[in-house]
Parts: C-alpha cells; sequence; structure tokens
C-alpha cells in the first residue's frame, strides 16, 4: 500500500482519537454530574457528547470511504489493520499503533459510558 495512503488513514484516526477523548472527558463531567445529581449539568452534557460523536463518525465515514477507492489487495489489508491488525512493515506502525490507542480509548469509554447509563436509567439500561 502507498504510503499517502497509509498518511491519510492516520490522519483520520487521529481525528478519531481527539474525537474520542473529547467523549471521554465529557462523559467523565457527565459521571461526576450523575454522582452529585445535577440534572442541568447532566442534560447538557448530554447534548455536548453529540459534537465529538459527530466527529468519530465522519472520520468513520471517511476511513471507509478511503477503504472502498483503494485497489483490492490495498483495501483488504487498509480493513486489516483498522480492525488491529499487525504491522507488517515499518510504514505500516505508526497505523497500527493509531488503532490500538483508539481501540483502548474507545473501550474505556464504552466502560465509563455503561456505568453512567446504568446509573441514569437503572433497569432500562441500554446496556443488559
Amino acid at each position: 500500500m502507498e504510503t499517502s495512503a497509509l498518511l491519510n488513514a492516520h490522519v483520520q484516526l487521529k481525528r478519531a482519537y481527539t474525537a474520542l477523548n473529547e467523549a471521554l472527558d465529557l462523559t467523565r463531567q457527565l459521571a461526576e454530574a450523575v454522582d452529585r445529581d445535577d440534572q442541568i449539568t447532566v442534560q447538557m452534557l448530554v447534548s455536548m457528547r453529540q459534537e465529538p460523536t459527530d466527529k468519530l463518525f465522519r472520520a468513520n465515514q471517511a476511513l471507509d470511504q478511503q477503504r472502498r477507492d483503494l485497489p483490492g489487495a490495498d483495501a483488504d489489508r487498509l480493513a486489516a489493520l483498522l480492525k488491529g491488525a499487525a504491522a507488517e512493515t515499518e510504514d505500516e506502525e505508526p497505523l497500527a499503533a493509531q488503532v490500538g490507542l483508539n481501540q483502548r480509548i474507545l473501550k474505556q469509554l464504552v466502560d465509563l459510558d455503561r456505568v453512567v447509563n446504568r446509573k441514569l436509567t437503572r433497569e432500562k439500561s441500554i446496556y443488559q
């Protein structure tokens, strides 16, 4: 795969990383507001989480489009890297490392969101 394709994907993954960190920070604040039973702040933070969610969606759309635009073997390789496959070349290492970092932040975000969601919705939680 060409270096430019790897760099373009890496840029989108960094955008996703930024969005994930924003969402994680807002979710931490949300957890604190829920613990304080501060309903106004909870409502505000829930709505504020939409922006990083939209940024993440756009970055993922751009990655999907880039993968579709690549020739067969390159598209398959990019898809594998985006799913967490190990780098096979030195050029792939930054991309593979960013995927791993994004996956770790996403796991933290999902774990915290699960806790907040259960506190807010109790038995009606989307996490069963």
